[in-house]
Order: C-alpha cells, then sequence, then structure tokens
C-alpha cells in the first residue's frame, strides 16, 4: 500500500494549534507524509514570527510564502488571499498530494479549498458547519470553503446538520470532535507558582487571560472597546496576560491600546507562548476574557470561565463556563464579579465540554487512513435530492 500524501494549509498560530498534535501523529507515521504551506501572520515579526513553532515541532515546511499586506484595511486580507493563490499553486502541484487539509474559515482556507476544486484534489475541511449570528464574513466564508470540500471532519453533531442544510450529503461528513483539545490530556501540567516564575510574575498571586480581536462590522471600534476590558481590568486590580490580536481589519487599533497600557505592571502583554506554557495558563487562570474562539472550543475541558465581550461568537454552540455580554462597562464589570464568585465557580464543577473529550486526534488519523479519498472527489449529489 502507497503512503497518502497529505498538504495543509496554515497562516496564523491559532488554526495551526489546533491541528499541530494531528500533524505530528502523521509525520510520525509510516502510513502518511505531511507537508505545510505556511503564509500570513506566521511569518510576520509582529506577529510573533510562529512558524519557528512549526519548525520546533519538526513539521515539514513545503513553502513559507510572504502574504500578509501590513495594513490595517479589509482589502488587506483580500490582496493576502490573491498572493496566496498564485504562489502556492506550483508547491502543491509538486508535491502531488492526495487530499489537501485546512481549517476554519480564514483567507487561507478558502484558497485551499480553490486550489483542490481547480487540481482535482480531494479536500478536507475542518471545523465546518459551525455558525455565529454576529454577521461577520466568517460565517459565509466558512460555509463556502465547505461547499468546496470532498469532506468534512467537524466537532459536533449539530454542525454535520448545518451542512446537511446546505446541501451536503451526510456520507461526506464525521464527527470528530476539536483535535485541540487532546493537548490538554496530553500536555504536562505546571503548577502555577512555577509558571508565573518562568515568565517573570511572581509577584501574581492570581490572574485573567484577555484574548480580544477586531470583526469586520466593528472595526473603527477595536481599540475602544480593547480599553473597556484592560480599564476594567485595572479597576478591579486585577493582573492579566493579554494577547496580541489578529490580523483582521481593526487590529492595529487594539495594538494600539496595548502601546499605551505596555508599561502598566498589571499587565503581561504577549505576541506568541510557547504552547505548554499558553496551555498551563488556561489551566491556572482565574478567566478568561475577550472575545476568542477558545473560550468555547477549549475552555470548557479545563473548565474555566469565560467573559465573551461584544459581537464575535454570538450564537455558536456554547457550554455554561460562557457568559456573553455587550460591549459596555457596566455588563463587563457585573460579569468579571458572576464569574470571580464562589457560585459561578461551583457551577464549573459541572462543565462538560460539547466538543469532545480529548480523543480527537485518533479518530480523525483512523479515518485519513481508512478512506479513500478518490472515492469523494467529485461532487455530483444534487442538493434537491438529498
Amino acid at each position: 500500500m502507497s503512503i497518502k500524501r497529505i498538504v495543509a494549509f496554515t497562516s496564523i498560530r491559532s488554526d495551526y494549534d489546533l491541528l499541530s498534535d494531528l500533524y505530528k501523529k502523521i509525520h510520525q507515521s509510516s502510513d502518511m507524509e505531511i507537508g505545510l504551506i505556511v503564509s500570513g501572520a506566521h511569518l510576520s515579526p509582529l506577529y510573533g514570527e510562529t512558524y519557528k513553532q512549526i519548525e520546533k515541532d519538526r513539521i515539514p515546511i513545503l513553502a513559507k510564502i510572504e502574504t500578509l499586506i501590513s495594513s490595517d484595511s479589509n482589502s488587506a486580507r483580500v490582496k493576502t488571499a490573491s498572493l496566496l493563490m498564485q504562489n502556492c499553486l506550483h508547491t502543491v502541484e509538486g508535491y502531488n498530494p492526495d487530499v489537501i487539509l485546512f481549517a476554519g474559515d480564514r483567507e487561507d482556507a478558502m484558497v485551499a479549498a480553490l486550489v483542490g476544486s481547480y487540481l482535482k484534489i480531494p479536500t478536507i475541511h475542518l471545523f465546518g458547519g459551525d455558525h455565529a449570528s454576529d454577521g461577520n464574513v466568517d460565517n459565509p466564508i466558512r460555509h463556502a470553503c465547505s461547499k468546496l470540500s470532498s469532506l468534512h471532519f467537524v466537532t459536533h453533531l449539530e454542525h454535520k446538520k448545518r451542512l446537511k442544510a446546505i446541501g451536503e450529503d451526510e456520507n461526506r461528513v464525521f464527527v470528530v470532535g476539536n483535535p485541540a483539545l487532546d493537548k490538554f490530556k496530553s500536555m504536562k501540567y505546571i503548577q502555577k507558582d512555577a509558571l508565573l516564575d518562568k515568565l517573570n510574575r511572581n509577584a501574581w498571586n492570581n490572574y485573567a487571560m484577555v484574548i480580544f480581536h477586531p470583526i469586520l462590522s466593528e472595526e473603527e471600534n477595536a481599540g475602544e472597546y480593547m480599553k473597556q476590558i484592560l480599564s476594567s481590568l485595572e479597576k478591579k486590580n486585577i493582573n492579566a496576560f493579554v494577547s496580541y490580536p489578529n490580523t483582521d481589519g481593526g487590529n492595529y487599533h487594539i495594538i494600539e491600546v496595548i502601546n499605551e497600557y505596555k508599561n502598566n505592571p498589571n499587565f503581561c502583554f504577549y505576541k506568541n507562548l510557547d504552547r505548554e506554557l499558553f496551555i498551563n495558563l488556561m489551566r491556572n487562570a482565574a478567566f478568561l476574557i475577550g472575545n476568542s474562539s477558545s473560550g468555547l472550543l477549549e475552555a470548557p475541558i479545563v473548565p474555566l470561565g469565560v467573559i465573551n465581550v461584544g459581537l464575535r461568537q454570538r450564537g455558536r454552540l456554547a457550554a455554561e463556563n460562557v457568559i456573553f455580554v455587550d460591549q459596555d462597562l457596566v455588563q463587563i464589570n457585573q460579569a468579571i464579579d458572576t464569574v470571580t464568585s464562589k457560585l459561578f465557580h461551583e457551577k464549573l464543577k459541572e462543565v462538560e465540554s460539547p466538543y469532545g473529550n480529548g480523543n480527537s486526534v485518533e479518530k480523525i488519523y483512523s479515518l485519513l487512513n481508512e478512506i479513500d479519498f478518490t472515492e469523494y472527489l467529485y461532487k455530483p449529489e444534487d442538493p434537491l435530492n438529498l
């Protein structure tokens, strides 16, 4: 039996971390080999040059493609996609993969789906079928990627139902859970004191985590909203580890606020953290505040209380560890009081992750081994008949 060759696309730390354990398992396999197309924020010093984490993990990189436009505009994302499209084709053709793998709803996922479609290479879309009610561009891009894909590995039965509703044959859809959760089972635990010592914050007793990104409909206000979160934490004298934002339009406004607060002793700002440190920060945090998908997809397995601020992530499947609030100082303050209360911490003990229990990588790996991808390449199904 010949070795299956897999190409995966990744453009940012978050999507790489979702699938890094799977990439490692494939790379260590005698039945498969993998190569990554690395682009976007991975190669940017402003966002921490996170391709170095891929190199540290020793996952083969087929190509590093500089695509990130140094601009805070919505058109920059379209230009980024066009650069990736033009510059990845020869690499993909030369590698001649049996399947292309990609995740989520960013522009590189759309490029990967289009490349697979036109080059007649089967594709697998992970994290499809999800949906938020915020009206952000991520939703239609995610669904469009699914329509262009041969197969779907989804995290929840609800997502399978949504794919069926948009005309996908259920035989193409496999519920595997969230592969990012596997790390929370396997990663070495670091006690809080030792963790804070590693991060030069040994004077802190407790801390929150802040991860806040802009969205398309609110990019002009992104800085103001970030300031609300930081000022609320500052007034309550809560220390926090604060992540830089992603590359979406409006991110410069958030970075401006970070620069305002960068000398504030209450906060520690970071562009990128080693995966072991990040997971242990979540394990030991008092709560997470912002609008990151980590609050919905990963925090329940800790379990960690989450305050989701604003429209981003609204409408997505969430466990009871998440409190949704508007972009409003009063609501943010009330939510912090709630999530740090003894009653809420008792409630957290009963929380179960809706996205699996940390055995998804093995499920996906088995499917990759078993599936004959060529059987799924063409999509003759008429949605009217499904």
